[in-house]
């Protein structure tokens, strides 16, 4: 039956009792706040719908469905078990047979006859009235189950379609796709005619269904199967994603099918690996803090040790024949100095606390000076077989930086490039402009103008495993101490990051190619002319000097250099006794050290100094101090810095060029 109405016209069609009866009722009533609300009815007008209202107590059908039986009226007017409707009197109705409608044991409502003329209601009369209402009990459950299943169906269909995941209604015995949803479409690029034309396994790569048919097995042995691992979908333009998946069994008009509800899961992939980026950033940070804290330190003592490895042996030639024998020894041990200090200085970059005076300069002017240099002529000496070609953009932003340390990155580039080409091939050094927008995903590069310079090599790779650690300090896959200190790369990577630049590697078996991106400066390159040279003989003077340091050696050392260029010079080994010194007396230069230990520092000293004679000239001089301080100096006053290990014409010019204050 579809409605109430056809069920009133089978009974009423086939039960002739019901044809005496001057009227018939039937109605359906539902339960609100303690009363029964009419909602829908036959026999009583449409208007009684929604506004005729019953207690439980109230009413004939309240009666028979309480008490689960028949129930007789005679005369309304002598009835005294229930309340009595006016509508009952309206319609002039005198006596009524009512029945409760059972089906499987439970009333579902009440079948009511009523006539105007007083009856006597036989047990005939009651027994064909009760299989009639029994019967439409059936047919009206029949009609809400269908009903209900109807509603089941809308919501299911609603949800399936409005799913954020992909569904997939897979039959059990051929595997094919039966249906699927909008967002299946969407996923995997395919229409729903070509979907359901496909099989399920048809939207994973070979190398995987192997694993699919065992989780098939797990399922049907289970009933239900959540994602083992990742699987991947490939969509119909031949792209993956990466997907999880969770399947359970359902049952649609009698036939089995298996639904899978399949997840995207590539955002959430990209974030892990941005999470795990960032973890490797963190680790590396932290590993090159810890190991540039101890480089630090080691390079600070080294310092003043090379101090007189460099100065005792050229003092000592200043003062012998130019042709005496003895000379070239001494030379030997000065160049092996030198390159010692060369390594210190490779160890104060990875501890980033090597002194630097940044300048704006042009990064192609870095790049031709380098290709024009000894150390360059060097290289393609030892590689002979490797062509170097250099392609500089035109119109190349300036950059704010440290010309020694970018020098040194460029010859650190240079020779790895070159020692990764077995015989003979080509490094390629460029230089470009580059814009970084906000939607770019590029090397983590952040949004912004660069200066970029990138060495790109025709080698054969590097592994994925020392790709891992290429930029970690110490790490090598040279012979250490023969042919690589390890040091290199990490020195490039300290050295961009002091910078605030950022450093990319990409590699294959095709060859290396680093790429640095320098944040660009704005400021007009200061053009000028070097001093030129000048001869011991020329930097020669006279004044008082007062070297402050707290290590010893390198006070003689100072003292002896000054002392032969014509200075009188007064030492004192802590920036406290140095204050005590000038409370009583004055200098016309202090060569103050930077890092003293234990007591105030070189900064914390020249902030005193400068109280008691205010605008004491000083020169700095540090092997590993921190830039801040260094710079912090400069601004109050100091005439000039001066790097250790430092040689006797480098002295000289600083402390000549400081008390000119130039």
């Amino acid at each position: 039956f579809d409605d109430l109405q056809s069920v009133y016209e089978f009974v009423t069609s086939r039960a002739k009792i019901l044809l005496e009866f001057d009227h018939s009722t039937l109605f359906i009533v539902s339960r609100e706040s303690g009363r029964l609300v009419m909602e829908a009815t036959i026999g009583f007008p449409k208007s009684m719908v929604g506004t005729f209202f019953l207690l439980d107590d109230q009413g004939l059908p309240t009666l028979v469905a309480r008490q689960r039986k028949v129930a007789v009226v005679e005369d309304f007017q002598t009835e005294r078990r229930f309340f009595i409707p006016d509508t009952i009197f309206e319609h002039k109705l005198t006596s009524s047979l009512a029945v409760p409608m059972m089906n499987k044991n439970k009333v579902i409502g009440v079948l009511i006859g009523h006539t105007r003329a007083r009856r006597i209601f036989s047990d005939s009369d009651i027994s064909l009235y009760q299989t009639f209402a029994n019967q439409s009990a059936v047919a009206i459950s029949n009609i809400l189950n269908i009903e209900s299943l109807k509603r089941s169906e809308d919501r299911f269909r609603q949800v399936f379609e409005n799913a954020n995941d992909a569904i997939y209604l897979v039959d059990v015995k051929t595997r094919r796709i039966v249906d699927c949803n909008r967002k299946a479409v969407v996923l995997d690029g395919y229409s729903h005619q070509e979907m359901t034309a496909m099989k399920m396994l048809e939207l994973f790569p070979e190398e995987e269904r192997d694993l699919l048919q065992q989780r098939r097995k797990q399922f049907f042995q289970n009933g239900f199967c959540t994602t083992l691992g990742t699987f991947h979908h490939v969509r119909k333009d031949g792209s993956r994603l990466p997907v999880e998946i969770s399947s359970s069994l359902v049952e649609t008009d009698g036939r089995k099918l298996v639904m899978n509800i399949v997840r995207d899961i590539s955002s959430r992939k990209a974030l892990e690996q941005e999470r795990e980026n960032i973890a490797v950033k963190l680790r590396r940070s932290r590993r090159m803090e810890a190991i540039g804290l101890m480089a630090g330190g080691i390079a600070h003592d080294l310092n003043n040790i090379l101090s007189g490895v460099i100065s005792y042996p050229e003092m000592l030639m200043m003062r012998l024949p130019e042709d005496d024998p003895i000379r070239e020894d001494l030379q030997k041990v000065m160049e092996s100095g030198k390159r010692a200090a060369d390594v210190v200085a490779d160890l104060l970059t990875v501890a980033r606390g090597a002194a630097s005076v940044k300048e704006t300069i042009s990064l192609n002017t870095l790049i031709r000076n380098y290709l024009v240099s000894p150390e360059f002529c060097r290289l393609i000496s030892l590689h002979p077989q490797v062509a170097f070609i250099p392609r500089l953009a035109s119109e190349v932003k300036n950059i704010h930086c440290s010309v020694l340390h970018i020098q040194k990155v460029l010859l650190n580039l240079a020779t790895n490039a070159a020692e990764a080409i077995s015989g003979a091939g080509q490094v390629v050094i460029k230089s470009c402009s580059r814009v970084v927008e906000e939607h770019e995903i590029e090397q983590e590069v952040p949004a912004g103008e660069y200066t970029v310079l990138s060495v790109q090599d025709s080698g054969s790779g590097i592994s994925d495993q020392d790709l891992e650690h290429i930029f970690d300090p110490f790490y090598t896959t040279k012979v250490m101490g023969r042919s690589g200190t390890g040091l290199g790369l990490a020195v490039v990577w300290n050295t961009v990051q002091d910078h605030n630049g950022f450093v990319g590697v990409d590699s294959d078996s095709g060859g290396t190619t680093f790429t640095l991106y320098l944040p660009v400066d704005s400021q007009v390159i200061s053009l000028h002319t070097p001093d030129e040279k000048m001869s011991l003989a020329e930097l020669r003077g006279e004044g008082t000097i007062l070297v402050v340091d707290d290590e010893q050696i390198q006070r003689e050392i100072s003292v002896k250099i000054l002392n032969s260029l014509g200075y009188t010079v007064t030492v004192r080994p802590s920036g406290e006794e140095c204050l005590a010194f000038l409370e009583e007396n004055t200098v016309d230069l202090v060569v103050l050290d930077m890092l003293m230990e234990p007591g105030i520092n070189g900064r914390q000293t020249y902030e005193q100094i400068i109280r008691i004679h205010p605008g004491q000239k000083a020169l700095v001089v540090s092997g590993f101090s921190e830039n801040e301080d260094i710079q912090r100096v400069m601004e109050l006053g100091g005439c000039g810095f001066l790097k250790k290990p430092y040689n006797v014409e480098e002295l000289a010019g600083a402390v000549y060029n400081a008390l000119l204050n130039k």
